[in-house]
């Protein structure tokens, strides 16, 4: 599980900046010639309001240095508070937009030390100090900031994830997890809180909630970064045992989109063919061997692989043309339910899934069969049922499965492969 921890840790991107929308800094009033300013409260001088006037349209046409040059001609005809405000609002549109960290931040607080700034103003102010300490590397100073803007303002799905992380950086475990699932209870169409989860449970050592983060994410995302590992986990279950759950590990993680390497299917259909489940062993192996890449001339194996491949030919076309009919036939006389298990296994294989789930319910119904094989039958009859288009049905197969040989975590897999 730690691999996978790691792996994830290097799947984090680097968030901060980018959370941050547009710059939009508040407009700033155009401030009239002296006769027709507002009647109440000092009027503004003539040569106050041209420069200031004259300033504010260079900054609307991004005429950044004419502006400022402007705004330091206005600053020593601005009388009231009024005025000096409104040229330091339009100097933090200015540094902030240049992204001139340094020179933003003093500017927001040499407004701010003025006063009479409306709520708005400050929020977006609030806004712009975080990204200004963020991009200027004060770390500290930028997560306190966020943290601040959240308990105010309340925090959108990305804020709560840059805090996340910071936690997740500083260990603190607990924390961590708390924002990163009000995160995705804000918004759950982004990976990154689900990794950040997904960090701290592995740090934590907390192996249930890890896999159940790793399945919600899995159903969110539908993608092999989840999958594999989740649905990989049945190997590790105390009775697993490769030679009779192998192949259903292979198709699970096929029906989950997962791309397997030709090497994963050519041991697919290895196991195929040595259980007698040669039809899906030529469906698997088909393309490999059509490819060249087994059987080929750069195969080192290539004459044995292409015996076994005409083996699986061979096979396929006898099931094809009637062995599968006289497997039953065998299976009915046999005292266990084994036999009809492999036929019904070989009908799922070839695709007959009406014919693979009667042989199955034979299978459960003849019994006699310990308690782990009898849950794989199971888990094979849901996948059939399944595929059949009965989605209930198979849900109320997987869920009565108990076995501890990778049938439970497997069936657990396709129930949240069919969401």
């Amino acid at each position: 599980m730690r691999t996978f921890g790691q792996t994830m840790r290097n799947c984090l991107p680097a968030i901060g900046l980018g959370l941050i929308t547009a710059f939009g800094v508040a407009s700033v009033t155009v401030v009239n010639a002296p006769s027709a300013m507002a009647q109440s409260g000092p009027k503004s001088s003539k040569e106050f309001a041209e420069t200031f006037n004259a300033a504010n349209a260079a900054y609307s046409a991004r005429r950044y240095s004419e502006a400022l040059q402007k705004l330091d001609q206005a600053a020593p005809h601005a009388k009231t508070n009024q005025e000096k405000s409104a040229i330091e609002q339009v100097r933090v549109g200015i540094y902030c937009t240049q992204n001139n960290h340094a020179q933003c931040i003093t500017a927001i607080e040499k407004a701010r030390s003025i006063g009479g700034l409306s709520g708005a103003v400050n929020k977006n102010y609030d806004g712009l100090l975080y990204a200004a300490y963020n991009g200027s590397g004060q770390t500290a100073k930028a997560t306190a900031q966020l943290k601040a803007n959240v308990a105010k303002y309340g925090g959108s799905a990305d804020e709560l994830s840059v805090l996340a992380k910071a936690e997740l950086a500083a260990k603190n475990y607990a924390e961590a997890i708390k924002l990163a699932k009000q995160a995705i209870s804000k918004s759950g169409s982004k990976p990154v809180p689900y990794n950040i989860l997904l960090n701290a449970y592995d740090s934590q050592g907390n192996k249930a909630e890890f896999y159940n983060t790793l399945e919600k994410a899995a159903i969110a995302f539908k993608t092999a970064t989840y999958w594999k590992p989740f649905i990989e986990r049945a190997k590790s279950e105390p009775s697993f045992r490769s030679g009779t759950a192998g192949l259903d590990v292979y198709r699970a993680l096929d029906a989950a989109g997962v791309k397997l390497t030709d090497a994963d299917k050519f041991d697919w259909g290895k196991q195929a063919l040595s259980l007698g489940l040669s039809v899906e062993a030529e469906k698997i192996w088909a393309p490999l061997f059509k490819s060249g890449v087994y059987g080929g001339a750069s195969d080192k194996s290539k004459d044995a692989n292409l015996r076994s491949y005409a083996t699986a030919q061979a096979e396929a076309k006898k099931d094809r043309e009637g062995g599968l009919k006289a497997d039953e036939g065998v299976a009915a006389q046999a005292p266990s339910g084994v036999q009809y298990a492999l036929v019904g296994e070989a009908y799922l294989g070839s695709g007959d899934f009406a014919k693979a789930i009667d042989m199955f319910q034979k299978s459960l119904t003849t019994g006699k069969m310990d308690a782990g094989v009898t849950d794989l039958v199971k888990l094979r009859l849901g996948i059939a049922q399944f595929r059949g288009g009965k989605k209930a049905d198979a849900t109320k197969t997987w869920t009565a499965i108990k076995a501890d040989n990778g049938a439970a975590w497997l069936a657990r897999s396709w129930m949240a492969i069919a969401k």
